[in-house]
């Protein structure tokens, strides 16, 4: 990877928006799938930090609608502590960066490029973790979104709350243990 310095207040060049088949954007009711590769590309470019916090995979549990669930994988080696662990501010970077992440990914596939900003965050730490894991995040409640799109659409704000939760594979265990939860307000910011 090429990272380019840049200045304080030097804002990064947009993605262009996702396509459909004809050449068309998405819009509220026909939102168009985005190629989570090259936006995590983009991402790594644009948010440096995101290139060295060891993100191996995003995927979305709905990719024709964009909606559902957005999960990100990583290896825990580039955010180790000195304990061997995860370092808190490292998940902390992870949730918040997902949960932005989720919001473009969302106004993106449906045509709308728009700035946005995390206005509120708590996070709650419930267990080391000593292995890869990965991140899942949705909003807190998906009925929301229909009121982003009103809102959106008429040119305004709009804030939605999402939870971020993430699972570690813990050695004597078959199946993940949730050891961080995260909720963040994010708020999309008018035209």
């Amino acid at each position: 990877m090429n990272e380019q310095l840049r200045s304080s207040g030097e804002a990064w060049p947009p993605l262009p928006l996702p396509r459909d088949g004809q050449g068309r954007s998405g819009t509220l009711a026909a939102p168009v799938s985005e190629d989570l590769s090259r936006f995590r590309d983009w991402l790594s470019q644009a948010i440096p930090l995101a290139a060295h916090m060891g993100l191996v995979e995003m995927q979305w549990s709905e990719p024709e609608r964009s909606t559902g669930q957005l999960s990100w994988r990583l290896h825990l080696p580039p955010n180790l502590n000195d304990k061997g662990t995860a370092f808190g501010g490292a998940m902390s970077l992870e949730a918040t960066l997902c949960g932005w992440s989720w919001v473009t990914l969302w106004l993106r596939a449906r045509g709308i490029q728009r700035d946005l900003v995390v206005s509120r965050a708590s996070q709650q730490f419930l267990a080391p973790v000593s292995g890869d894991y990965h991140i899942r995040c949705a909003p807190d409640d998906m009925a929301a979104l229909i009121d982003v799109g009103e809102r959106l659409a008429a040119g305004r704000r709009a804030r939605l709350s999402l939870t971020q939760q993430l699972w570690c594979q813990v050695d004597g265990q078959s199946s993940p243990r949730l050891c961080f939860e995260a909720r963040g307000d994010y708020v999309v910011l008018g035209p």
